[in-house]
């Protein structure tokens, strides 16, 4: 019998690798106190192997790999190295927050979230913001500041009369009243976007009135929270009081006996009352100021691609389209830093004699490398600037290698630079395998035609100084693009997975490309969704035909009868009969990939990626493409070279005139859309790692059959269509509110979320709570930590 306690840490560590969390949690902490003392005290035996010239122990870094094999979002800044976080604790947390999203919570599943669990965020135009004063004490902006009047003799009946006016007055400001309701908030492209996609709270708003791109620290900060929340902590502040009022009381005979209904009332007047001052944004990427400072001479003029057109004098407009949030790693797979990207377009008008112009301006802050060894800064002190000549229509930005990939209507370099590579790649395939739906490819999602081109440029961003303008720096805002990456045809989006090692490419046609990044880019995969959907059908029906085959065979030879093998073989593809539209659940295969979503901390062959079609006939469906790799027992690190597939779909119960938003973390995916109730957000549960393989076998796939009825794939709860026999998603929780809601089929919808926070778009969120500006549109958060203490 071998003593575990004297296994060495690789084969005890080899051990532990096939337990299960709770297992796991049992075995270190709830056994021999030898085995204990190996997994707790992890920093002073550390810097004892390292005083004795040891590797160190693996046991030490356990709860580590524990927490990445989860797949969980790194921890945000840590301050003191990887060898002071708990990270069991954070395993419980993220835990915690996900079985509240899904329901359950509670041993019973229940669909939505409580009341309490929402806040608003309105939105109004500065004047109303209530901000602090300027304060050089560093006080607390929401203290109170008390200062002494003078006497004067003067003073008179008509001097109180003043006062009294600009008391309510001031009550008016304070309420809002004052100025009337706040205006409507259009949200003409993507303004807002947690930064954080783990737990933090922290995110970038591009503000709708002032057009400034602000940085908040925290999402709750000007957040108003539901009655019932506020009810509930009023409520425990009460009994609290009231327990401590009569221990009080007994302990002093003459202390006043307070009534309960008063203690109970100042608790709730305590917590209703509403903050003095809102809270300012921590830092401004892009003022205000900054649109009086633009010289057109930077973006129009002699030292720019338009110097032909120098002497133009048109009017200029600026529309922004969209700001973006990405994070960069290290080797470890710990967090660098974020930064923040935001792009906008100038157009010069056409004048009599020519076509307007048009110049892309991309910005990047970053806050990579501005903080110290282990915790990158909390402001974005690094700024990176990339223009173009000419209107992109889709883009992405490379954190780690500060790249910028874009995508253009009409080609702004130089048309030679990719002729060969332009050729060869159609020669390789001169002909379309599938037909395209032109209606869907050639419309963006808002209505508007765009040109599309098979062509990607990576342009890299140049870093930005405060120095005056120069004509260098002015050329040096206009690099030439560092690679090209030419699609088999016209792209529709693409994304960049976190190392930046990998591009997904997503095609007007139904096809997604993988690419591997660098000076010269290679092309690993070319996946078609219509001949994916295809191939599996014809698997399917040939395994049938081949299972009915050796029925009839046996049932043959015990009759006698034979039969000449030549004459009875068939095409593949003969056994594509009439009713392939009925067998293939897929019915829009060959529309656009109008968006791909992967996981912004996780290598995309660790999780997957989701991709988006739309029909507006038949409405949006999602694909889950996965290597093979994440379904098997022990995942081998084949990086990018890994082959995908799809392994489920989801056909989206939203109505097909509204577009909607997806997330998707490698664990869950998000939907924000509208069905024929109103808005609604759905979540979808995805298998990518085995210590959630137990919720999943708990609801296997039934085993395949050689019956015909089998072939026929079933949609089950959500949409969701598993293709395979193992469940890859399944659907967890709808969550419906009043505060969400407003927003008609042809207004934008817009969502982000990380681990803790959901953060999209209302024109409801009165009814959630209201601070007395009147304030009815803004975001709507989700916040699934719920503490009541706040």
């Amino acid at each position: 019998m071998v003593n575990i306690t004297n296994l060495d840490d690789d084969t005890l560590l080899r051990i532990l690798s096939y337990a299960d969390l709770s297992s796991l949690v049992y075995f270190t902490q709830g056994t021999s106190a030898k085995l204990r003392r190996r997994f707790t005290n992890s920093l002073e035996n550390s810097i004892i192997q390292k005083n004795n010239n040891n590797s160190g122990s693996c046991c030490l870094d356990l709860w580590q790999e524990v927490f990445r094999n989860h797949n969980f979002a790194p921890i945000d800044n840590n301050s003191n190295g990887g060898s002071s976080i708990d990270y069991l604790s954070a395993i419980r947390e993220r835990k915690a927050l996900w079985s509240k999203l899904s329901g359950k919570s509670t041993t019973k599943q229940c669909l939505s979230l409580p009341n309490r669990f929402f806040n608003f965020v309105p939105l109004v135009p500065p004047n109303m913001m209530h901000y602090p004063p300027t304060s050089t004490s560093g006080d607390d902006n929401n203290d109170m500041i008390f200062s002494y009047l003078e006497d004067d003799d003067n003073t008179d009946v008509d001097s109180d009369i003043e006062m009294d006016v600009d008391q309510e007055e001031a009550e008016e400001v304070a309420n809002g009243t004052l100025n009337g309701d706040p205006p409507p908030v259009e949200f003409a492209c993507d303004s807002f976007c947690l930064t954080s996609t783990s737990t933090g709270t922290e995110f970038v708003l591009l503000n709708p009135f002032s057009g400034s791109v602000e940085v908040h620290d925290n999402v709750l900060d000007n957040a108003i929270g539901s009655d019932e929340k506020l009810m509930e902590c009023a409520l425990q502040d009460a009994s609290e009081n009231i327990v401590k009022k009569r221990t009080m009381s007994d302990e002093a005979d003459d202390h006043p006996d307070e009534s309960s209904e008063v203690i109970a009332g100042e608790a709730r007047h305590n917590r209703m009352n509403f903050k003095m001052y809102d809270t300012p944004p921590k830092q401004v990427l892009f003022s205000v100021n900054d649109y009086f400072d633009l010289d057109l001479n930077e973006y129009f003029g002699e030292h720019t691609p338009f110097a032909a057109h120098q002497h133009r004098r048109g009017n200029v407009t600026v529309d922004w389209v969209g700001v973006d949030s990405h994070i960069a790693l290290r080797d470890d797979k710990s967090i660098a830093g974020n930064v923040i990207g935001a792009a906008r377009i100038l157009e010069m008008e056409a004048d009599n004699h020519g076509e307007e112009l048009s110049c892309t301006e991309i910005f990047a802050w970053s806050n990579v490398g501005t903080g110290s060894a282990t915790r990158p800064s909390s402001t974005y002190d690094t700024k990176y600037v990339c223009r173009v000549a000419g209107s992109f229509y889709f883009l992405d930005i490379d954190a780690n290698n500060q790249k910028l990939y874009a995508a253009f209507q009409s080609s702004p370099f130089d048309q030679d630079t990719n002729m060969d590579m332009r050729r060869d790649d159609h020669n390789m395939n001169n002909q379309q395998l599938i037909d395209i739906e032109d209606l869907d490819s050639m419309v963006n999602d808002d209505g508007t035609s765009i040109r599309l081109q098979n062509t990607i440029y990576c342009l890299p961003l140049i870093r930005c100084d405060k120095s005056p303008s120069s004509p260098e720096s002015i050329r040096s805002y206009f690099p030439s693009p560092e690679a090209c990456i030419v699609a088999q045809y016209p792209v529709c989006s693409f994304s960049v997975d976190p190392t930046g090692k990998t591009l997904l490419v997503g095609t007007n046609c139904g096809t997604v490309e993988v690419w591997e990044t660098g000076a010269k880019p290679r092309r690993l995969q070319n996946l078609s969704v219509h001949e994916s959907f295809m191939k599996r059908h014809r698997s399917k029906t040939m395994g049938e035909r081949h299972a009915s085959t050796l029925e009839d065979a046996e049932l043959d030879d015990k009759l006698g009868i034979e039969f000449d093998t030549a004459t009875e073989t068939r095409d593949d593809l003969a056994l594509l009969d009439d009713n392939v539209d009925e067998e293939v659940p897929h019915k829009h295969p060959t529309t656009k990939i109008s968006h791909i979503y992967l996981p912004k901390h996780v290598p995309v062959d660790q999780c997957g990626f989701v991709t988006k079609q739309r029909s507006s006939e038949a409405g949006t469906t999602l694909l889950l493409w996965q290597s093979g790799a994440i379904s098997s027992e022990k995942r081998q690190d084949n990086g990018i070279n890994e082959q995908f597939s799809i392994t489920a779909m989801i056909n989206l119960p939203l109505s097909a005139q509204c577009s909607p938003e997806v997330t998707f973390d490698g664990r869950k995916i998000i939907v924000y859309g509208k069905d024929h109730i109103g808005q609604i957000l759905l979540v979808y549960h995805v298998l990518n790692t085995r210590y959630d393989q137990d919720e999943f076998d708990k609801e296997r796939m039934p085993s395949s059959s050689p019956k015909k009825e089998s072939s026929k794939t079933s949609e089950e709860s959500g949409g969701v269509i598993n293709l395979n026999d193992e469940k890859r998603i399944k659907f967890v929780n709808r969550i419906r509110h009043a505060g969400l809601g407003g927003n008609e089929y042809y207004d934008s919808i817009l969502l982000s979320a990380n681990e803790r926070f959901i953060m999209c778009n209302t024109k409801t969120g009165n009814l959630i709570g209201n601070d007395g500006r009147n304030g009815s549109e803004g975001l709507l958060v989700i916040d699934l930590q719920d503490d009541n203490s706040n």
